[in-house]
């Protein structure tokens, strides 16, 4: 199968590697579409201060069940599924608490452990979102920045009625407005850059600024 390898910034190679087999409580996805995170493109120019080369990016990914482990029994071949990036020890205070993404050893697929810029990943079930066959890929690869707005939109407390100021129009903050907006609030979003602007208001978000532009 084909690996995409950035073996340094800016340079990335693909390499032929085996398939890998998922073990017993594991799946194996046919990775069909990756998003481009910020952070992904501060891997690119050298500029992510925890990742180091060579590493095999992609975080943000929707796929095919391809195979499954031998003890897998709630997901199926064949269906559309995401899953999260991080790789946690379990067994850390942060992780005890409940409070994994902070785990004491966190790994983020991607930038300290490989990602899934390959023909086929394996991951574990305990990690695996398993999608509506409603769904198309794209929307599936989106799943996990949606997943950031989702959950500062809901420690904000009740929106309907209020109204949100968004600081930053790239991908995360459109979609914080998006979701505070299907929330009931009215939303203002600003950023300096006039093409994310133009982008959020093509997004449903018809209240932009620009802080650098006179109004």
């Amino acid at each position: 199968m084909r690996q995409a390898v950035m073996t340094a910034p800016g340079v990335v190679e693909i390499v032929e590697a085996a398939v890998p087999e998922p073990g017993s409580k594991q799946i194996q996805i046919n990775i069909k579409r990756i998003g481009i995170c910020g952070s992904d493109v501060h891997v690119w120019h050298g500029a992510h201060p925890f990742t180091s080369y060579p590493v095999i990016q992609g975080h943000e990914y929707c796929g095919i069940v391809s195979k499954i482990g031998s003890d897998v029994t709630d997901i199926s071949v064949g269906q559309l599924v995401t899953a999260l990036p991080q790789e946690v020890c379990g067994k850390c205070v942060p992780c005890r608490r409940g409070n994994w993404h902070v785990c004491d050893n966190l790994k983020v697929r991607g930038f300290q452990a490989p990602g899934c810029a390959q023909d086929y990943f394996v991951t574990e079930t305990d990690k695996v979102i398993v999608l509506p066959e409603s769904f198309t890929l794209e929307q599936g690869a989106f799943i996990e920045p949606l997943a950031v707005a989702s959950h500062s939109t809901s420690r904000a407390g009740l929106l309907k009625g209020t109204n949100v100021a968004v600081l930053g129009a790239g991908t995360i903050g459109n979609f914080v407005g998006q979701m505070a907006q299907a929330k009931g609030a009215k939303v203002l979003i600003g950023d300096v850059s006039e093409s994310r602007l133009d982008v959020a208001q093509a997004c449903g978000l018809p209240h932009v600024f620009n802080p650098e532009v006179q109004h």
